[in-house]
């Protein structure tokens, strides 16, 4: 369950819209974003580029937008990336109420090793879940501990011990934590293989024997 403070991101009106002035803007050290949600009118606004990046990089669902002094509550509901997938270039903010129920993604920690034995490899389908709980018991991360992971038994999203007030949105048959085996290959089963004898391919008829069928 998050314990931490929850931020404060200030923000900026901004009167002008588009490609040209995002880029403007993005340019001058601020990035654009748009408040919306509760049955008010969006409002485009823009936030110091480096607070924003700091506070997306804790990984905060929840944050509190304050424009002209004022804070307000707001789901970070989308993050645009650039072409190359490392640059934030826009932010979409939803309002909230604190005590309302919300569905969101959060992200899924795995802990432990579990004893499954040489060649086995643990493998994690899914790195998040989607949950149900109120706008402020949002949890940070949901940690998933695989210590008692079979081959025989994989680790459903059914399974995992989730914070309480949170509730299970995903489909609770879905696979979160599973065991693969490796075949190992021996040293003898690597010289077989070296020595086989290469494959021929027959590619057609030789230019000699084209000739022939032409008398």
């Amino acid at each position: 369950m998050s314990t931490h403070e929850t931020p404060t991101l200030d923000v900026e009106k901004r009167d002008r819209i588009g490609t040209r002035y995002a880029r403007r803007l993005r340019d001058s050290g601020r990035l654009p974003a748009v408040v919306y949600g509760h049955g008010a009118e969006p409002v485009h606004v823009s936030a110091d580029a480096k607070d924003a990046y700091e506070t997306l990089k804790q990984g905060h669902h929840l944050i509190n937008v304050q424009l002209d002094g004022k804070p307000e509550p707001c789901l970070v509901k989308d993050i645009q990336f650039d072409y190359l997938g490392d640059t934030v270039i826009h932010l979409d903010l939803a309002r909230v109420d604190l005590t309302e129920e919300v569905e969101l993604d959060v992200d899924l920690v795995y802990k432990g090793e579990p004893n499954a034995g040489a060649g086995a490899v643990v493998e994690h389908p899914h790195q998040q879940v989607k949950v149900s709980c109120k706008a402020n018991a949002i949890p940070d991360e949901i940690v998933v501990d695989v210590s008692a992971l079979t081959a025989d038994h994989p680790l459903t999203a059914g399974d995992i011990a989730l914070p309480n007030g949170v509730t299970l949105v995903s489909d609770p048959q879905m696979a979160v934590a599973a065991i693969s085996t490796v075949k190992e290959v021996t040293d003898e089963e690597l010289a077989a293989a070296g020595d086989a004898e290469p494959e021929v391919i027959d590619k057609g008829k030789g230019e000699d024997e084209a000739a022939g069928d032409d008398s």
